[in-house]
C-alpha cells in the first residue's frame, strides 16, 4: 500500500491539540502524512477551499450551508463536538441562570462567539432578558472580556474554557449552566470530487481520527507528550501544570466518536437560518457525508482498539465519562 498524504487547515491554534495527535496515529499506523497548515484571519479559506485548492477544512462549520445552498459540493466527514464548549462566568451574588436576567454579559467581539452566544442565552430562556456588552480583544486582550466583570461594567462573561484561569483568579465563578448542543469547531470536511478521488486517503484519515480520539480520552501520556510540542508552542503553554490544565478542558469537551448528533446539527442549521437566512428548501442532513465513520462503527473500530485508563478514573470508561457528561449538559 502507497504512502498517503492528506493536507488539513486550519486559523486557531486552540485546534492544534487534537490535530496534531491525529498526525502522529496517521503516521504510526497509517502510512498517513498529515501535512498540518495554519491560516490567518485574514487569508480567505472559505474561497480556497470552495476552489479546490485544500484537501481538508477543520474551521468553522457555519459557512457549509451557505455553500451547500450556492452548489458546491462540501460534505462534513466527521465531527468531534457536539455542544458549545465556551463557559459563562459571573461576579458574586449570581448564581443560577435565573439569576441572569436583567444583568449585563460581556461578548466577544467576533461574529461567531456573538451568534453562538446570543443563541445559547436565547435556548437557555434569556432572550430579551439580558443586556450586552461586546468588546474586541483588541480592547482587551484575547478571551479576556472578563475584565469588564471584574471592573464592575457586566454581571457575566462567555469565555471559552482554555483561557477561565485568570478570570477565576480575579474573583469570577463558573455558573452551571446546560450546554447548547451544536456542531464544534472540530470537524472535518472536503468536497465531494476529492472525496472520490482519495477514498483511501480519508478512510486512513478516519481512522487515524478515531486512533486520536482513544488516545486524548484513555491515554494521558501519549496525548501530553504530542501536546507538549508544537501545539504547546502555538497555544502559548509554558509549564506543564498549564498543559495538565488544558488537556482536561479539551478533552471534556470532545466526543468518544466523531459523529455528529441530531440535536446539535439542528441547532446549528436553525441559528445559521436566523442569522443570515435563506436556506429554505436545504435538509441540513446533505452536508453529511459519514461513509467511512459508518464503516468503522460496523466493523467495531473503537471497541477493537486497545483499552487504556492512564487517565480515567478507576471503574470509568471513555463511553460512561461521555454519557456522564452529555446527561449533565443536556437541556
Amino acid at each position: 500500500m502507497a504512502r498517503g498524504s492528506l493536507q488539513v487547515i486550519y486559523r486557531d491554534y486552540d485546534r492544534t491539540p487534537l490535530l496534531y495527535i491525529i498526525k502522529e496515529m496517521a503516521a504510526r499506523h497509517e502510512d498517513l502524512e498529515l501535512r498540518i497548515e495554519h491560516r490567518t484571519h485574514a487569508d480567505p479559506y472559505e474561497s480556497a477551499f470552495l476552489a479546490g485548492e485544500v484537501d481538508l477544512v477543520c474551521e468553522s462549520f457555519r459557512f457549509l450551508f451557505s455553500a451547500r445552498r450556492e452548489g458546491h459540493p462540501v460534505r462534513c466527514l466527521a465531527v468531534t463536538h457536539n455542544f458549545i464548549v465556551e463557559k459563562i462566568l459571573t461576579r458574586p451574588g449570581i448564581h443560577t441562570v435565573a439569576d441572569l436576567a436583567g444583568q449585563t454579559i460581556a461578548l466577544r467581539g467576533t461574529q461567531s462567539t456573538q451568534l453562538t452566544s446570543r443563541h445559547w442565552l436565547k435556548h437557555l430562556g434569556l432572550e430579551g432578558k439580558v443586556r450586552f456588552l461586546v468588546c474586541d480583544d483588541s480592547e482587551v486582550g484575547r478571551w479576556r472580556q472578563w475584565v469588564k466583570v471584574a471592573s464592575g461594567e457586566a454581571d457575566a462573561v462567555i469565555c471559552s474554557p482554555l483561557y477561565l484561569e485568570p478570570a477565576l483568579h480575579a474573583g469570577l465563578h463558573l455558573l452551571d449552566a446546560p450546554a447548547l448542543p451544536q456542531i464544534g469547531p472540530l470537524y472535518f470536511a472536503a468536497l465531494g470530487p476529492f472525496v472520490t478521488a482519495h477514498e483511501d486517503d480519508l478512510r486512513r484519515f478516519i481512522r487515524a481520527l478515531y486512533r486520536a480520539l482513544d488516545t486524548f480520552h484513555n491515554d494521558a501520556d501519549t496525548a501530553l507528550a504530542i501536546m507538549s510540542g508544537e501545539p504547546a508552542r502555538l497555544m502559548g503553554i509554558k509549564d506543564d501544570t498549564a498543559l495538565r490544565r488544558q488537556y482536561e478542558r479539551l478533552r471534556s469537551a470532545l466526543d468518544t466518536k466523531p459523529i455528529p448528533r441530531l440535536d446539535a446539527l439542528a441547532n446549528t442549521f436553525a441559528m445559521l437560518g436566523e442569522e443570515v437566512g435563506g436556506f429554505d428548501g436545504i435538509n441540513p442532513l446533505t452536508v453529511c457525508d459519514l461513509r467511512y465513520v459508518l464503516e468503522l462503527e460496523e466493523s467495531g473500530f473503537m471497541e477493537q482498539l486497545r483499552p487504556r485508563s492512564s487517565f480515567l478514573p478507576a471503574g470509568e470508561s471513555a463511553t460512561e465519562r461521555t454519557a456522564s457528561h452529555t446527561a449533565r449538559t443536556r437541556p
